[in-house]
């Protein structure tokens, strides 16, 4: 019955295979919940953030705009993305639903893009590709902290200032649920009011903790504001760090997604491997059912047969 032993150590395996994908769904559906908590506080944050900056940007007049290097708009095509993907695989389409978008950028850009990758995956991916890689980032763990994240912000903002790059887009994966997460484009540097509402529409969700904050930022755009000390101490001090505060909200929201989709592929594959298992227990139990029928013929024909040479 070699056979019949061959699918028995397969049925092993893959029960084996079960065991390790259940626990790395149980893991991953822990540390979702931990990001999710985490990107879901960002949320809050990065919405007082954005909603300052919108009323620092329609309240200052155009000379003191100019105050803050961090939304002026420049006529050159130096342009560069930051590609957040994660370190580790075994998260199903997480990563190749970013490269994917990110290759479709580069394909549609009559220019040159570099590129800034967060994560091991996304700086192999570019590496592989022959891009341009202007700086790689990683390890900032499953749950980032805003000191962690530092380092790379603080670079997208000195190569903006440093007029190395003209504009600076981020693309990375939007937690929605568990179940849904959405790839983003998303305009960065220069900051100015169209990038602003895209980035407020992409945050807030429609419902839920911070869907009553979105009427406040609506109703408060008319309002005029004075500043103290003075508008350009603001504009110079305040905005690099509600930009910052912007990049470390989008790598929270890509470690939440990363988390989810993770657990998502683990328990495909436990049910994927629990129908292989059932599949190889009928194949196994068809085998051996054969088998033994084969046996019982083979012994009531020798029976027969010695009962035969019997009357002789």
């Amino acid at each position: 019955m070699a056979g019949g032993r061959a699918i028995k150590s397969r049925i092993k395996s893959t029960k084996s295979i079960q065991q390790i994908t259940k626990a790395m769904e149980a893991v991953s559906a822990v540390k979702m919940r931990k990001s999710e908590s985490a990107a879901i506080k960002g949320r809050g944050y990065a919405l007082y953030a954005l909603n300052i900056l919108q009323k620092i940007h329609n309240s200052l007049s155009e000379d003191i705009k100019k105050t803050s290097p961090l939304f002026e708009t420049r006529e050159g095509n130096k342009k560069c993305i930051v590609v957040i993907a994660s370190d580790k695989g075994l998260a199903g389409s997480f990563n190749s639903n970013v490269f994917k978008k990110a290759s479709l950028l580069i394909e549609k850009e009559t220019s040159p893009i570099s590129v800034i990758t967060v994560g091991k995956r996304s700086r192999e991916f570019f590496e592989r590709r022959g891009i341009k890689i202007v700086r790689s980032f990683e390890g900032f763990g499953d749950f980032a902290l805003l000191d962690e994240v530092v380092p790379l912000s603080d670079f997208i903002i000195n190569t903006f200032l440093s007029k190395e790059f003209d504009k600076i887009d981020v693309i990375y994966t939007n937690f929605v649920s568990a179940l849904k997460q959405e790839v983003l484009v998303r305009p960065l540097l220069p900051l100015n009011e169209e990038v602003l509402k895209e980035v407020v529409a992409n945050i807030l969700p429609e419902s839920g903790k911070f869907s009553d904050i979105k009427k406040e930022t609506t109703n408060n755009q008319k309002v005029e504001y004075k500043f103290e000390p003075g508008a350009s101490e603001i504009a110079e001090n305040l905005v690099p760090s509600l930009v910052r505060l912007e990049i470390f909200h989008s790598v929270l929201e890509a470690n939440a997604s990363e988390h989810a989709a993770r657990m998502v592929a683990m328990k495909n594959a436990s049910t994927n491997a629990k129908e292989m298992i059932g599949t190889l227990t009928i194949k196994y139990n068809k085998e051996r059912q054969a088998q033994i029928t084969k046996e019982l013929i083979e012994i009531t024909s020798g029976k027969e047969a010695l009962a035969a040479q019997l009357e002789e």
